[in-house]
């Protein structure tokens, strides 16, 4: 035997010995009857002598006249004296098995402390191939070997059945037999969690998926006591926006109980039907508490299921929900405790900030403590990390710019799975724009940074009946700088810019709009980013006569999205390049709106100067003068055209010349359909050398 396994197989001495009696006795009589020796090539090839051989390392010859009969009298004594020193009592305990179904547990764990009962099932069952328990092996073992009587061969069946404990608890687990075969022949294997709790073995399923996690599990055998744990079945239904802070408080009520807790996400529960069966069986091990993560909305049918037969199975539930699925009402059957997990207000933000710098020593800023309190709607536990990774002290910058880092990063985490982060380094110098437009911009960001004190601590939400959010509406042909815009804006109050593409939300399946629609605002309600809905008029047109059911829904959709853009608490900007297809009821409903008109001759020219950084390689020769004044182009077209000009000259190994711009400048007034940009350059250079021609010709003659 194995010398690592010694010590299990001491726990379960008296176990074994009765097995051995047991398996002995049935080898005896099969041998009177002939059934074993007269096949030479019994189970291809296990002989009578190995067979011995592995029998006596357990028990001595006894010398009796009838030896069937003795071994039925020792394994009935032995039966009663390994129920009371083995851990299979307390396995039978926690799961309420019966001394029959135990033996069985028992037939099933042998292979797994000795693997001399592989070569013993095998022999047993005429193949060398099935070294397992089988229903015919376990029906011929257990008759006559028990201290309270006889079994019969249909209780053993019974026990096996599908409908019965040992099955529906999934602490065994039928192996496939193949087809045609008798049923007395199906096999049956030790569930690994339960043969890993009884030989005090790490515990965990290699079948379970990636997704499922064993939170606050002690290292205890399966014989230790059972911790008190309160109420047996309780169901917690939390509900709230934040997911890591939903798991925070489950894990807080968890221990507070005493719960193990086995995680899992209501969408692994619905991929595969047998989890749920093999998490129960750990939970009931463990005497623990099943996770479930039920945020999504599409798995709500398997989500009841496990919650329900939970609770008839005494095993406590903590189950975490967005506020606004359908669980609730589903589980109305079910008796259940509701935990409602709120956001946190600017007060307790700030009160939550100052205790997490205090605890952490850093210092303590009112005025930065109120600025994230304002700007990022965290919740505690984010608070408290964001504050610890500060104090690591392993961030660039200053404290505050490594809180504010910090701060961003973790209100933003949602949001970044359903939408593109902007990064822009411009500033206010970047923006090429009116004076008027300009004092607009600055007078949005300041806005911005003064909502919360102008809605809540002034009172004006109670007034308006809305959201304490901001919609923005920028209009401007494509090229004028919105996008550019709202980094700048974004930028300045420190918060980051996410656009949301609008090709992944507009679908033609109907309601798919309002869902994607909607994830993206739950996932923003945390979240302290700008929303840029980038080219919105494809969503926000004008709603139209209703002709058929598609005018309809579309309709819906703009109703929609103009419900949720109320309701939400943070800023939305919204950019179009066609601002007169927008529905009316949004530019109603807008806060601020600003027109970015085409840039004129003066400022274009300033455009096309702060194109090309000091490193770039600008030929003598280059007139942007000339360039703004004959071409009306945009920001976006004078990078375009800058862009293919540098490309030009670097192949040409050459410096950024006319040659090169109005040749870009070719291709694309070619594109739009305005060709032209040659013929004005060589009246423009003709111009210039007829007048340098005229200087040459004034010029005095010095001899």
């Amino acid at each position: 035997m194995n010398a690592a396994l010694a010590p299990i197989a001491d726990r379960f001495e008296s176990a074994l010995r009765w097995l051995d009696c047991v398996i002995e006795r049935e080898v005896l009589r099969l041998r009177g009857r002939y059934e074993l020796s007269l096949d030479e090539l019994r189970g291809l090839y296990i002989s009578d002598q190995q067979v011995d051989g592995l029998l006596q390392e357990r028990l001595a010859p006894n010398g009796n006249s009838d030896p069937a009969r003795d071994l039925c009298d020792r394994a009935r004594d032995l039966h009663s004296a390994y129920r009371e020193t083995s851990p299979l009592a307390s396995l039978g305990t926690r799961l309420a098995l019966s001394d029959e179904e135990l033996d069985l547990v028992l037939l099933a764990l042998a292979p797994e402390i000795d693997l001399r009962y592989e070569t013993l099932y095998a022999y047993l069952n005429n193949d060398i191939a099935r070294r397992h328990v089988t229903a015919d092996l376990a029906r011929r073992l257990l008759a006559r070997s028990r201290s309270n009587g006889e079994l019969t061969s249909a209780a053993v069946r019974a026990l096996l059945g599908a409908r019965s404990s040992l099955l529906t608890l999934a602490v065994l687990e039928p192996i496939e037999p193949a087809q045609g075969m008798s049923s007395l022949q199906q096999g049956f294997v030790l569930a690994p969690v339960v043969a890993q709790a009884l030989l005090g073995l790490p515990f965990a399923d290699p079948r379970w998926p990636r997704e499922v996690a064993m939170l606050d599990v002690p290292s205890r055998r399966i014989e230790t006591a059972i911790p008190a744990i309160g109420v047996r079945g309780s169901v917690f239904v939390l509900r709230g926006d934040d997911l890591d802070e939903m798991r925070t408080q489950a894990q807080q009520i968890a221990r507070a109980r005493h719960w193990p807790l086995i995680s899992v996400p209501s969408a692994a529960l619905a991929r595969d039907t047998l989890l749920p069966n093999r998490l129960r069986l750990a939970a009931k091990l463990v005497g623990g508490a099943m996770l479930i993560d039920a945020t999504g909305e599409e798995n709500i049918g398997a989500t009841v299921r496990a919650v329900r037969e939970c609770a008839r199975m005494e095993i406590p539930v903590l189950l975490i929900t967005t506020g606004d699925t359908p669980l609730g009402e589903s589980l109305s059957d079910v008796p259940h405790v509701r935990v409602e997990i709120d956001a946190l207000k600017p007060g307790e933000r700030a009160a939550r900030w100052a205790t997490a710098l205090e605890r952490a020593g850093l210092p303590i800023d009112t005025a930065l403590i109120e600025r994230l309190a304002e700007s990022f709607d965290l919740t505690s536990s984010r608070i408290d990390a964001a504050v610890r990774s500060v104090a690591l002290g392993a961030q660039q910058g200053t404290v505050r710019q490594a809180l504010e880092r910090e701060a961003s990063s973790r209100s933003n985490q949602a949001l970044a799975r359903l939408a593109t982060r902007v990064v822009r380094p411009h500033g206010w110098h970047d923006l090429v724009l009116t004076d008027n437009a300009l004092l607009q911009l600055r007078e949005i960001a300041q806005a911005i940074e003064c909502r919360e004190r102008v809605y809540r601590r002034w009172g004006l939400i109670e007034r308006t009946g809305r959201s304490a959010g901001l919609m923005i509406f920028f209009t401007g042909a494509s090229g004028t700088g919105k996008t550019m815009a709202a980094s700048v804006i974004a930028r300045e109050v420190g918060l980051e810019l996410y656009r949301v593409d609008l090709a992944s939300v507009v679908s033609k399946y109907i309601g798919e709009t309002e869902k994607n629609l909607e994830r993206i605002f739950c996932a923003a309600k945390r979240s302290s980013a700008i929303l840029l809905f980038d080219e919105a008029d494809a969503l926000l047109g004008k709603r139209s006569e209703i002709k058929d059911a598609h005018d309809r829904y579309a309709n819906i959709e703009v109703a929609y999205l103009l419900q949720k853009m109320e309701e939400h608490d943070g800023v939305v900007i919204l950019s179009s390049n066609l601002a007169k297809n927008l529905d009316p009821a949004f530019a109603r409903r807008m806060h601020y709106q600003l027109e970015f008109a085409r840039p004129n001759a003066t400022l274009r020219e300033r455009l096309w100067q702060g194109m090309f950084p000091p490193t770039a390689p600008l030929a003598e020769d280059v007139d942007f003068r000339f360039l703004a004044e004959r071409f009306e182009t945009t920001g976006g077209e004078i990078q375009a055209i800058a862009l293919d000009a540098a490309f030009l000259s670097a192949a040409a190994h050459s410096s950024i010349g006319m040659a090169q711009l109005m040749r870009a400048m070719t291709r694309r007034q070619t594109k739009h359909g305005t060709p032209g940009g040659l013929e004005r350059y060589r009246e423009h250079r003709l111009a210039i050398d007829a007048q340098a021609a005229i200087r040459d010709e004034t010029r005095p003659n010095v001899t």
